[in-house]
């Protein structure tokens, strides 16, 4: 029969933590370059109004809360494996 092992590699939820703050850093640059770029895109009318008042700016807020919820998973899981260490030091 197989050992079974139960536990952390505290190094992989250090790494997956990094990596989901990471991520939460490259989902503000893509709502940075969104931003950029419908500032500088010459549309007029009622359709551009729309977009740019209202369905964008609700789309970024809804991307904001996602970057946010992303970076405390990554924070939690770095939290997790901080309480490891000190946990498996004693």
């Amino acid at each position: 029969m197989a050992a079974i092992s139960h536990g952390m590699n505290v190094e992989q939820v250090k790494q997956l933590g990094n990596t989901l703050k990471q991520k939460k850093q490259e989902l503000d640059q893509i709502i940075n370059t969104i931003n950029t770029a419908l500032n500088n895109t010459a549309w007029e009318g009622p359709d551009a109004v729309a977009f740019k008042t209202q369905q964008w700016p609700d789309h970024r807020t809804h991307l904001s809360q996602i970057g946010a919820a992303i970076e405390g998973f990554g924070q939690s899981a770095l939290n997790n494996a901080s309480e490891q260490e000190s946990a498996s030091s004693r």
